[in-house]
């Protein structure tokens, strides 16, 4: 399980060499490389799949095998989540979708095929903007990303995700931009979420929004920018002056889609399934086994 670095540095030759004797190798026969489709191994059990959805209400659940490889365990999630989000999508619907780096990943593959995918809707952010350098947490950026990969129709939402006030947050959702993003929330097609474990970075300032509450109440997840415990209540605040998608209009989409990678634990995952809100999962195998 050497790099081609390593082998070299422990050969005391150069990589390049290394690089040529593989290939010779490679060409002898003395190296074989095989390809084995992990989706139709035994690593992926037909009937967990159908437990977990009887379990917790879910229409459908996509599990990916994971490898010890972390690299290739998150390149691996990627390419087959992927393919499971554009195979559900249907012409002419309206899209919300959140933020993570997972989402920035899949963004990013699908502006790099070769040919393009073409789809026929609308693309709107579920959260305005992280007050971060990481582009993955900018949903604007993503969703112009996925508007210029894909010919669908950007909808932008121009508002910051968090207020520091009832009444600034108040001015921002009587502007016809705001109202008009909320009207699109009522009638959305397609949800894409990202699942992520309780406290993690970016911290979207928790300490300002809900001082102690979230520890008090045992925050195992968030998701956007709600955070809920293991039986899925979203914990409130008084002082949570955030511009978000509401639960409400997340349950009232045709299908919501969440993902669960293979740093996500159990607790997150299960309390976010708990919400109500999933009608679809695309999860990680090692997570899904510890669902039940």
């Amino acid at each position: 399980n050497m790099n081609q670095n390593e082998i070299a540095n422990l050969l005391g030759v150069s990589r390049p060499l290394i690089s040529k004797y593989l290939m010779e190798a490679r060409n002898l026969g003395v190296v074989k490389i095989e390809i084995n489709d992990l989706l139709t191994s035994d690593n992926v059990e037909d009937d967990l799949s159908e437990r977990i959805c009887k379990k917790f209400n879910l229409k459908d659940i996509y599990i990916i095998p994971s490898s010890t490889n972390k690299d290739l365990n998150d390149q691996m999630f990627v390419d087959y989540a992927t393919e499971y989000i554009l195979g559900t999508f249907k012409d002419n619907f309206l899209l919300g979708i959140g933020w993570g780096s997972v989402i920035g990943a899949i963004i990013k593959k699908i502006d790099n095929f070769e040919p393009k995918r073409k789809l026929i809707g609308d693309v709107v952010p579920l959260i305005s903007n992280a007050p971060i350098s990481f582009r993955n947490y900018h949903t604007n950026e993503l969703v112009r990303m996925l508007a210029e990969a894909t010919g669908l129709n950007a909808q932008y939402l121009y508002a910051p995700v968090i207020c520091s006030t009832p009444s600034e947050r108040e001015i921002f959702l009587n502007t016809d931009n705001v109202k008009g993003v909320m009207d699109m929330y009522e009638r959305l097609d397609y949800v894409v979420i990202q699942i992520r474990n309780f406290p993690s970075v970016p911290d979207l300032a928790t300490e300002a929004r809900f001082e102690k509450k979230l520890h008090q109440e045992k925050a195992v997840g968030m998701l956007l920018g709600y955070y809920y415990d293991i039986n899925g209540n979203v914990i409130q605040s008084d002082m949570d002056y955030s511009i978000q998608i509401p639960i409400d209009s997340l349950k009232k989409a045709k299908k919501v889609i969440g993902i669960i990678n293979t740093r996500v634990n159990s607790t997150a995952a299960i309390g976010a399934i708990n919400l109500g809100i999933f009608t679809d999962i695309i999860i990680s195998d090692n997570v899904a086994k510890e669902l039940l």
